[in-house]
């Protein structure tokens, strides 16, 4: 991709590592949160990051945290950043980094990010929080 211009770099990416089917993770994630639907949020979940918090702690941390974060929001914005992440950033695989408004409260906002990456083939969650 050297010597190419940006725009076609971020082409090339997006042909790539085409953003829609993780973006399609992170809303079916949203989801499944709102639904308070744990083994679905564990089903979208990255093995690797299973592996790190353990099948307990994750499902904790589901249940006391991400479902209430994302139940409090209100709306979450349909645009905002979306970054690139390749294979040398991160250990699991390459793929995106969402960043959401979350409106809670009285016009109250927050910034979400969700990072959906590829792991040998199977798109999966790898982390969320505040961004």
């Amino acid at each position: 991709m050297k010597g190419e211009s940006d725009m076609d770099n971020m082409l090339s990416l997006m042909e790539r590592d085409n953003p829609a089917p993780f973006e399609q993770v992170m809303y079916s994630f949203i989801e499944s949160a709102k639904l308070g639907d744990v083994d679905k949020m564990v089903d979208l979940t990255s093995y690797v990051t299973i592996e790190k918090m353990g099948m307990e702690e994750l499902k904790s941390h589901y249940v006391k945290d991400t479902i209430p974060t994302l139940r409090a929001c209100q709306s979450i914005s349909e645009g905002g950043a979306v970054i690139h992440i390749n294979k040398s950033q991160s250990d699991t695989g390459s793929g995106w980094a969402y960043k959401k408004t979350c409106t809670y409260g009285e016009n109250e906002q927050v910034i979400l990010q969700f990072i959906i990456l590829n792991e040998n083939g199977r798109i999966g969650l790898t982390s969320f929080g505040p961004g």
